[in-house]
């Protein structure tokens, strides 16, 4: 049996805030070790453990980091058929650790565990989803003594996210039973629909500070300074302008809600948005060099391709950088593109060992292709490479971060280069702004939970 991990002083300070509180939140940065923390914070008063979590981490991270840290346990991951989850849940094993998606299956079997972990908290921001209802049944089991909840981007668009989070964690003690009564103590309406719809909520003056004190007992905060030892990293932006017949595509769309790429010399069809969201999408698609077909069924393609910029520009940096490459996309048909514009350099996560070749830093993935939603949890690839391109933004502040963090993290023995490809006075932009929005508004909370115990 090997021996347990060393862990960082911070680490133990941490173990030690779980083990003094039944409900907690850590509010860990990504990198800092917030599974190895949970498995060694476990003890006799916490056990038997159910972990829920992204599926790739639940897959395979879970499992793993328990031969380092705890091998004394038996981890059990619920996952295949619907058999045998339910084999893995009555297991009897001292940590049984399930996909988020499937966590309806775990509330007949609440009964058997004394502690809800939860990875990846903000997954459970929104109350209406079938997991959020599904923790609450567990959480509300009499024999659930201890509920953690671990995550490094607790409010990734605002505070309003917090309430579901928090609730879960200790029913309503501090910020209230109700997600109503939590809003409008603490926001006032912004914008409205012309049918009294409020489409945004803006903080009341000083309710910031005031949501932050509720959750200084409850929530541990850390960023990463001081406490390991990471790269530095670089944000550049590279323009990518669009062609002058992609451009008037661009506008038409913005402007009227249609584009006709027949009527612009280009080969295509008549593409339009029916509302704001679908126009979001559509600009979108258009900088990254395709738009998809309104009626792909009748036309026998899903997509048109209007220019190939990005994938040039990526395939540019691929062969000039010296390293190996991540790049993040946003589209399928954007991988098809950048598949086909990259040929043999590009690799995808659905390749068997690929993880463990990228890691191996001998370049036999120049290039890794990932989607966020699929790479921004769990996954150690910071020992094979040290540059990442972001094709398209995400809207999502979780995905960005999250992904990001794939390199920058602690093992990372280069400086890390993040590179965004902007289309100019597009969309792109926008999207790059508000992630930046939204960082502030979780920074602000971050920074003030971020004190000694």
């Amino acid at each position: 049996m090997s021996a347990p991990l060393q862990l960082h002083p911070y680490q133990v300070q941490a173990v030690q805030y779980l083990q003094e509180r039944r409900k907690a939140g850590l509010f860990l940065d990504m990198g800092l070790g917030k599974t190895a923390i949970c498995l060694t914070a476990l003890n006799a008063d916490s056990l038997p453990a159910l972990v829920t979590a992204p599926k790739r981490v639940a897959e395979n991270v879970w499992e793993t980091e328990a031969a380092l840290c705890r091998p004394d346990l038996r981890v059990v991951v619920a996952k295949g058929t619907p058999k045998s989850r339910e084999a893995a849940l009555a297991s009897g094993a001292d940590i049984v650790v399930i996909g988020r998606d499937n966590l309806t299956d775990a509330v007949p079997h609440a009964h058997r565990f004394k502690t809800l972990i939860m990875d990846e908290l903000s997954g459970w921001k929104s109350r209406a989803s079938i997991r959020w209802k599904a923790a609450k049944k567990i959480t509300q089991a009499p024999s659930v003594t201890h509920v953690w909840g671990l995550t490094g981007t607790p409010t990734p668009n605002g505070l309003l996210d917090l309430w579901p989070q928090m609730f879960l964690l200790d029913g309503g003690l501090r910020l209230g039973t109700t997600l109503g009564g939590y809003r409008n103590r603490y926001f006032m309406p912004g914008r409205q629909l012309p049918n009294g719809v409020i489409t945004e909520w803006n903080l009341r003056p000083g309710a910031d500070k005031r949501i932050h004190t509720l959750l200084e007992d409850l929530c541990l905060s850390m960023g990463t300074e001081g406490k390991v030892d990471l790269p530095p990293v670089t944000h550049n932006t590279i323009h990518v302008p669009l062609p002058p017949k992609v451009r008037q595509a661009y506008k038409a769309m913005k402007n009227d809600l249609v584009a006709n790429l027949h009527d612009l010399g280009m080969a295509g069809e008549i593409h339009s948005a029916v509302n704001a969201a679908v126009l979001s999408s559509k600009l979108s698609q258009i900088c990254a060099g395709f738009m998809y077909v309104d009626d792909a069924d009748i036309r026998g393609r899903a997509y048109d391709v209007l220019h190939k910029e990005k994938v040039n520009v990526v395939a540019e940096i691929a062969e000039g950088t010296g390293s190996q490459v991540l790049v993040a996309y946003r589209f399928q048909a954007e991988l098809d593109m950048l598949k086909e514009g990259l040929g043999s350099l590009a690799h995808t996560l659905d390749e068997d060992g690929v993880i463990q070749r990228w890691n191996s830093n001998t370049g036999q993935v120049p290039v890794l292709l990932v989607h966020p939603a699929s790479a921004g949890h769990g996954l150690n690839l910071q020992h094979g490479g040290h540059t990442m391109v972001w094709a398209t933004l995400p809207w999502s502040l979780e995905e960005y971060m999250q992904t990001n963090k794939r390199l920058a993290r602690q093992g990372q023995q280069h400086p890390v280069v993040i590179h965004h490809l902007v289309a100019p006075h597009t969309v792109d932009e926008a999207v790059l702004q508000r992630l930046a929005e939204k960082k502030s508004v979780q920074q602000a909370l971050l920074d003030h939970l971020d004190s000694p115990l």
